[in-house]
């Protein structure tokens, strides 16, 4: 910095020692200077160019390709075990192979057809779903009309996990055999135990419109075409056959022509792209074309406006120098007068008004915090949907009757209720009653879950019952405790609930764990560990209710010792129903 002052103070000095003087040299300096930095970003640009920036944004559409790709072998593979033996719909084929009776396998081919139609309807990348006998050369069951089945004569993609996956090739579906799919095989009977369902196959397409989207070349926004390749190298499907046949090996050419981009699978097959050079060296023109453009219209911009600010800067800066001089001072109520010209008048009464602005933006902000925090509360309580995971439980919880799982049965009741009581978004403020039944419910669902491996003790004073507190306190900071405080055997947590000398409401949780580092403390209090705590939302969230709730006037203090536990306190003012921001 001392080196650059002499220099700066030289400069100085070589310009003129007049305002006006200075005025126009800085106009002029103003009108070449977005030359000079055009310039200088267009060499950037250019290197960057040449350092294959174009490529690097070729290899990331061909990336997002595979996985595209992997997404669809990935739907068809879960949709396929659905079709098991022990699948969703597998397990109703099973049923009508070992019976004779039509009065028994009538509702269960309705069922099939039914939870294949729901299939479709939550995975729309499937298409043309049979059963396969290979004994007897049959179809057993489709949802759609198919033509023979010939799983040799198939391009075999990829095989993984008891599957066979084949592709690209035209459909199986009777009245549409041009359009091209991928597909997946799998026994039907994994055990193979069963001779009636032994030599039974399952065979699922996709949907004719996913192989478009996945290989449509569109996307390059060049001419291109693919090529895909198996681990061989053989070529399973090609967009130009007069240069690559399907069928033939691989082998790359005309470097001169194309540029060749390919990207390999962790199953081994590749994903080719060759892109016409012409088409890729016309992308450097149309940015070259559109560079002097902006070029030409910088420097008109440029200059018109230093033709206008010539006009208009001079006399009127003497005037907004004057109302600096008075901010300054600190005669913030120190009014400037009009200078007759729109553009600095707008600026002047802004000026004149920015004490006032000023004053009433403090207020404005300090009411916005206040807000925000509750949003911010609203927004954690509302993040997830509740009425799919209700809906889900009460089907497992359903089946767990069926089955006669009562642990089953007694666990999910337990997590619907600590669910439900989690996520509801009406009755923000709660009873400590309330507060207390959920957190039995959620002590007993982990109780479960770590196999009776602590204890907690609940001591709640009755006169506390009936206090209003805002829902979802108790559970986040034992659930702390659990996964950060206790010991694998052994541990205890002590939960006190009483009403202080001082007319307030003291929530105690103590438990005797591993304790934590301040460092820790910090991390847990600023939210960073929220994803990594299972149902909870963590201590970040009570802080914030509490702050939110109570202002000044609540607080939550943590004191941990390493190696004997950790203490969480909660005060709070007994308000009642009144709860109220600081």
């Amino acid at each position: 910095m001392k080196a650059v002052t002499p220099l700066l103070k030289g400069l100085s000095s070589l310009l003129p020692s007049s305002f006006k003087g200075r005025l126009y040299i800085m106009l002029f300096v103003c009108s070449f200077l977005p030359l000079l930095l055009i310039g200088g970003l267009s060499v950037y640009s250019i290197s960057s160019i040449l350092n294959n920036k174009i490529d690097k944004g070729l290899l990331n559409h061909l990336n997002q390709v595979m996985i595209n790709l992997q997404k669809t072998l990935d739907y068809l593979d879960y949709s396929s075990q659905q079709f098991t033996t022990n699948g969703l719909i597998g397990k109703d084929l099973n049923q009508i192979l070992l019976t004779d009776d039509l009065t028994e396998t009538m509702p269960l081919q309705n069922e099939m057809k039914k939870n294949i139609n729901l299939l479709n309807f939550t995975n729309p990348t499937i298409g043309l779903t049979m059963f396969y006998d290979k004994k007897s050369k049959q179809v057993l069951f489709s949802n759609l009309l198919t033509s023979d089945l010939d799983l040799e004569r198939l391009p075999t993609l990829t095989r993984t996990n008891g599957a066979v996956y084949y592709g690209p090739h035209k459909t199986h579906y009777k009245y549409n055999d041009e359009n091209m799919v991928f597909s997946i095989s799998r026994k039907f009977d994994i055990s193979g135990g069963n001779p009636l369902t032994s030599e039974v196959i399952i065979y699922t397409e996709t949907n004719f419109k996913i192989f478009q989207q996945i290989l449509n070349t569109t996307q390059y926004g060049m001419s291109a075409f693919h090529l895909l390749l198996d681990e061989e190298g053989k070529i399973l499907y090609s967009d130009n056959n007069d240069l690559f046949l399907t069928g033939s090996m691989y082998k790359e050419k005309e470097q001169d022509r194309f540029r060749v981009f390919s990207d390999t699978n962790s199953h081994g097959w590749t994903l080719v792209l060759y892109i016409d050079r012409q088409a890729y060296n016309m992308e450097l023109v149309r940015w070259l074309v559109a560079f002097f453009v902006v070029i030409m219209i910088s420097v008109s911009i440029s200059i018109f406006m230093a033709v206008k600010i010539l006009n208009y800067v001079y006399n009127p800066l003497l005037n907004i120098k004057k109302g600096m001089v008075l901010v300054a001072s600190n005669k913030m109520d120190s009014e400037l007068s009009r200078s007759g010209l729109d553009e600095f008048d707008y600026i002047i009464e802004q000026f004149n008004g920015m004490n006032y602005k000023i004053k009433e933006l403090i207020l404005r902000v300090e009411q916005q915090e206040i807000r925000k925090r509750e949003t911010e509360v609203a927004k954690l309580m509302a993040q997830i949907n509740p009425h799919f995971l209700y809906n889900t439980l009460n089907t497992v919880q359903w089946l767990a009757r069926m089955k006669g799982e009562t642990e089953i049965d007694r666990f999910v009741a337990l997590f619907t209720n600590v669910l439900n009581y989690n996520l509801t978004k009406e009755g923000l403020i709660v009873s400590i009653r309330e507060e207390v039944e959920v957190l039995k419910n959620y002590i007993e669902l982990q109780k479960i879950r770590y196999d009776y491996l602590f204890d907690v003790r609940l001591t709640v004073d009755e006169q506390t019952w009936g206090d209003r507190v805002p829902r979802f306190l108790l559970q986040p900071i034992v659930e702390n405790s659990l996964y950060h405080g206790l010991r694998d055997e052994g541990g205890i947590i002590e939960v006190t609930v009483r009403r202080t000398q001082d007319h307030q409401l003291l929530i105690l949780v103590r438990d005797n764990g591993y304790g934590m580092s301040e460092d820790k403390i910090k991390q847990l209090l600023s939210g960073e560990n929220r994803s990594q705590t299972g149902m909870g939302i963590g201590l970040s969230y009570v802080d914030m209710t509490i702050q939110s709730n109570y202002g000044s006037k609540g607080r939550m203090e943590i004191e941990s010792v390493q190696g004997s536990g950790t203490t969480v306190q909660i005060i709070i003012p007994l308000t009642g129903e009144g709860i109220h921001h600081d």
